[in-house]
């Protein structure tokens, strides 16, 4: 049996096969090495998108948050511009005496009562 083992290792076709199966085996080894390699860069990938998504739904609140608050303000300036303010009501309570004197001196003139 030695004899024959020793036989196989000098045999040109045993030395091809075995440098066949050892190519096979290396080349096993680096699809397994690239498909894992491949899975971590999808991994990270993913992992990447999530933060892009996650950070682009916090600017999105941010602006609609800060444009609802624009808006707020917009609509009290515009409140506390028609709103009558306390000076108007002065004057239109002073128009209002002004039109009763102005009647009554009218009266007065014309004999009125």
């Amino acid at each position: 049996m030695a004899q024959e083992t020793e036989q196989d290792e000098s045999d040109p076709v045993v030395a091809a096969i075995e440098r066949v199966l050892s190519v096979e085996s290396n080349g096993v080894r680096q699809l397994r090495e690239s498909q894992e390699q491949g899975n971590r860069l999808i991994g990270q990938a993913r992992a990447e998108a999530d933060a892009i998504g996650k950070r682009a739904d916090a600017c999105i609140s941010r602006l609609q948050r800060n444009y609802l608050q624009k808006v707020q303000r917009d609509i009290e300036s515009l409140a506390q511009a028609n709103a009558p303010s306390a000076s108007h009501a002065d004057d239109t309570y002073s128009q209002a005496m002004l039109m009763q004197a102005v009647r009554r001196v009218a009266a007065q003139m014309t004999g009125g009562a």
